[in-house]
């Protein structure tokens, strides 16, 4: 779990969060853009940046330890009432998936036909389109060592190289998205209480170039064929979402 080490009231919440669904957590240090950025990668904000190496130490962790997989989460994230039964082993991670998202943000997003059975009622779907975010999921030990190796410069915000159609990043995994979800941003689901400062800066638009622009287009061409996505989407609800925990 990433948290910041001036963020002392965010992982109070984070840990009666964890707590509550009865799982163990790792606290991983957040890098803090208030200590400086090590480098620019325009057109990323210092954040943005410092959120990235954040996933980054974190992909590190599971791609040397000895555990298949491994789940990351932001220090914002709100469980389900059932979230510990799911998160308690991996046996069942579909054994095809490099990554699956446990998050949502209550939005449309295109799914495979498919429903993989989990545990708890849970399923998980083929993840075919854009779905942001990165508060909630699980990555492969695999897939962890591939990001870093692919990652080594900065070409979008760690949500979408994780989860966009026209990152390459994104799309030469195999990504699941688990339904109904388990986890959510506290904003998202509307509860009030100590705000992240992992990612606070709104993103800048910046119109792209023509070169950038066409590998975007051929990344998503790539990402629909080796997916075989279809056109209709399908909104991912979260189960009743356990009651967020915050310190007096």
């Amino acid at each position: 779990m990433i948290n910041l080490d001036r963020s002392v009231d965010r992982l109070a919440s984070a840990t009666a969060q964890f707590s509550r669904i009865g799982i163990d957590f790792e606290r991983v240090a957040g890098i803090d853009a208030m200590n400086g950025v090590p480098f620019t990668a325009p057109p990323l904000t210092e954040m943005e940046i410092c959120c990235f190496l954040s996933h980054r130490r974190c992909w590190k962790t599971i791609a040397d330890g000895p555990d298949k997989y491994g789940a990351v989460f932001e220090d914002d994230v709100v469980f389900s009432q059932d979230a510990g039964g799911v998160l308690a082993d991996d046996s069942w991670v579909p054994p095809d998936a490099d990554i699956i998202k446990l998050e949502t943000f209550l939005s449309r997003v295109r799914l495979g036909s498919r429903h993989i059975p989990v545990k708890n009622g849970y399923s998980a779907r083929r993840l075919l389109g854009q779905h942001l975010g990165s508060c909630g999921y699980v990555i492969s030990k695999s897939a962890a060592y591939g990001l870093l190796r692919n990652t080594e410069r900065f070409r979008a915000a760690v949500d979408v190289a994780l989860f966009s159609p026209n990152q390459m990043t994104a799309a030469r995994n195999t990504i699941y998205q688990l339904m109904p979800a388990l986890c959510a941003q506290a904003a998202v689901v509307g509860i009030e209480g100590p705000l992240s400062l992992i990612q606070l800066a709104p993103r800048p638009h910046v119109n792209k170039r023509m070169a950038d622009r066409i590998h975007s287009e051929a990344t998503r061409i790539f990402w629909y064929l080796r997916n075989r996505n279809f056109l209709s989407t399908e909104k991912v609800d979260a189960v009743l979402l356990g009651p967020s925990v915050y310190p007096k």
